[in-house]
């Protein structure tokens, strides 16, 4: 378990008594001398066999200060749970946000563009003007938040495809016919007496986006429970559990997005929600190649062991025709 406090501390002034630093050599000089410790700096003299101090330094005056100091403290617990005693829901530095129903975005030189569901392309510009430049990539899979502050802002976050397919899912009400991973999730939650309070995107670290999920026990919200997730995992689970979506204040106005153009939505239908979420863990219809070849071994290997070797040469021509043409596929 890893717990993060966080508060000012104050530094009043403080006056030393003498105190000095001493180690003794090899062939002491004084061996009769030892030093005497004081509880706030350890050591403050030297005193030999007579009891007369000798101060190595003065005083030391320390101006007031005030700081700000955080403490981690980690136990054994293999997990990235956490508690946060003084948690607020309604804390300042985090902003509301909405997730719009974008299919993937991209980067290049006219800009930031996110394509939406129904067809639209809205083009977009950093927010902020000193923010690093955007490497130019090709379209790809994003979770976009909206700021509800009135900012317009939005937040695109590069995912994979199924958490992005899945959430859509989500926001649509699409029903799936086994139980995704996030659907378990929310069940267990729920099945432990707990539930989703919120979902935070909290900081960026390099390219990487973090997220935290809060969960409370029901009927004693005095003790939150946090998790640390991935965004495109928080933000599925947040979306199902139907509870508010926050993002660091700083990170929207630095990596925000402001929207310059937003087109019309395209003529064409979307595609199917039935064509996005097919089922997984079954056939696909077409013929597995690796059970074919699988088969070629078996039967060459029980054409050796009846020595049937003219049979076993034929099989292993088949065998090494059909590979170098699966080769051959593979890279083309």
């Amino acid at each position: 378990m890893v717990v993060s406090l966080q508060g000012p501390v104050i530094c009043p002034a403080v006056w030393s008594k003498p105190f000095g630093v001493y180690t003794p050599p090899a062939n002491a000089l004084f061996p009769r001398e030892r030093l005497h410790r004081n509880d706030i700096w350890g050591c403050r003299g030297l005193t030999d066999g007579k009891n007369k101090s000798r101060a190595l330094f003065g005083q030391l005056k320390l101006p007031k200060c005030r700081t700000t100091v955080q403490c981690s403290f980690s136990s054994s617990s293999d997990g990235n749970e956490s508690r946060a005693e003084n948690f607020n829901e309604n804390d300042k530095k985090y902003v509301d946000s909405s997730v719009l129903e974008a299919v993937e975005v991209w980067s290049g030189a006219d800009g930031f563009v996110v394509k939406m569901r129904d067809g639209r392309h809205i083009r977009c510009v950093h927010n902020n003007p000193q923010g690093a430049h955007l490497a130019d990539y090709a379209p790809h899979p994003a979770i976009v938040l909206k700021m509800e502050d009135g900012s317009g802002l939005l937040l695109p976050i590069i995912v994979l495809e199924m958490p992005s397919v899945l959430l859509m899912a989500a926001v649509r009400n699409v029903q799936i016919a086994r139980p995704t991973m996030y659907q378990v999730v929310k069940d267990m939650i729920d099945k432990m007496g707990y539930q989703v309070k919120l979902v935070r995107v909290t900081k960026r670290v390099h390219e990487a986006y973090f997220a935290q999920l809060y969960l409370t026990k029901v009927g004693d919200e005095s003790e939150p429970v946090i998790f640390d997730l991935r965004p495109s995992d928080a933000i599925n689970i947040a979306v199902r559990c139907k509870v508010s979506i926050q993002v660091n204040r700083y990170l929207a106005y630095t990596d925000g997005m402001r929207v310059i153009e937003s087109g019309k939505p395209s003529m064409q239908s979307p595609a199917s929600d039935g064509l996005l979420f097919i089922e997984q863990d079954r056939p696909s219809g077409q013929p597995c190649l690796d059970t074919e070849e699988f088969s070629m071994v078996c039967k060459l290997n029980e054409a050796i062991n009846q020595e049937r070797y003219k049979d076993a040469a034929d099989l292993r021509d088949k065998l090494r025709k059909f590979r170098a043409q699966r080769k051959l596929r593979k890279y083309t």
